[in-house]
C-alpha cells in the first residue's frame, strides 16, 4: 500500500472517531476509552508519517499560510499530549491499574476543556488540508459548486448544532458539566458532530484561501512597483 494511501486512510478514521469520542456518555465509557486509545495510536502514527513535513515547518520562507499551519499544528499536539494522558488519569476501566489517586478532578477538568478545543483543531486543521481535493475539483466547475453548495449547507447546520449543543460554553469552562439529551437518537448524534467537523473544516478551508488570495495580491503589487 502506498505511502500516500495509508496517510489518507488514517486521517479518514481520526475524523471518523471525533463524533464517537464526542458523545461518550451515549456510547459508553469503555467504547470510549478503546476508541481514545486508538485515536492516539493514529494520531502517532499520522506523525511517523509527516515527520519530514514537521522538520521543515520552520525552514524556509515563513508565509501567513504556513504560519497558520504551523500554530494550529502546535496547538493540536499540545492538546493531543495531555488530552490522552488526562483521560489516562481518568480511566476506570483500561488503565485502572495505573498510581493515579487524587488526580481525577484536575484531570477532568482538562479533559473537558482540551475535548473541545481539540475537537475544534482536528477539523480545523482538516479543512487546512483540504485544498488538495478541491484543487482538482475546480477545473469541473458546475460539480466544484454544487458541492460548496452542499458543503455550506452542511457547514450551516453545524453552527446550529454548536450553538444547540453549547459547545462555546465547553470549550471557554462556562460550565463544567456537559449536557447530553439520552432521548436523541445516537444516529441524529453523529450527524451533528459530523456537520460541526464540516463546521471547523469549511472554516479552515476559506481562511486558508483568503490567506493565499491575500499573499498573491500582496506579491502582484510588489512586482508592479
Amino acid at each position: 500500500m502506498k505511502k500516500k494511501t495509508v496517510k489518507i486512510i488514517l486521517d479518514i478514521l481520526m475524523i471518523a472517531a471525533l463524533p464517537v469520542l464526542m458523545a461518550y456518555s451515549l456510547v459508553g465509557e469503555t467504547l470510549h476509552e478503546i476508541v481514545g486509545t486508538a485515536m492516539l495510536v493514529l494520531f502517532i502514527a499520522h506523525h511517523v508519517l509527516n515527520r519530514k513535513a514537521t522538520a521543515a515547518a520552520f525552514k524556509g520562507k515563513q508565509s501567513p499560510v504556513r504560519v497558520l499551519n504551523t500554530i494550529v499544528n502546535l496547538l493540536l499536539f499540545v492538546v493531543m499530549i495531555f488530552l490522552p494522558l488526562s483521560g489516562i488519569v481518568m480511566s476506570k476501566h483500561l488503565y485502572t491499574f495505573l498510581p493515579t489517586e487524587g488526580l481525577s478532578a484536575v484531570a477532568r477538568t482538562a479533559h473537558l476543556l482540551l475535548s473541545y478545543w481539540g475537537f475544534a483543531l482536528m477539523s480545523f486543521h482538516a479543512g487546512l488540508h483540504a485544498d488538495m481535493w478541491f484543487g482538482r475539483l475546480k477545473k469541473k466547475k458546475a460539480t466544484f459548486i454544487a458541492l460548496t453548495a452542499v458543503l455550506t449547507a452542511i457547514a450551516g447546520f453545524g453552527v446550529y448544532a454548536f450553538i444547540t449543543n453549547r459547545l462555546y460554553e465547553y470549550m471557554f469552562l462556562q460550565t463544567q458539566f456537559v449536557f447530553f439529551d439520552f432521548g436523541k437518537p445516537l444516529i441524529l448524534v453523529f450527524g451533528e458532530y459530523a456537520a460541526m467537523i464540516v463546521l471547523f473544516a469549511w472554516i479552515g478551508y476559506w481562511l486558508k484561501e483568503l490567506l493565499k488570495l491575500t499573499q498573491k495580491n500582496t506579491t502582484k503589487k510588489k512586482a508592479d512597483v
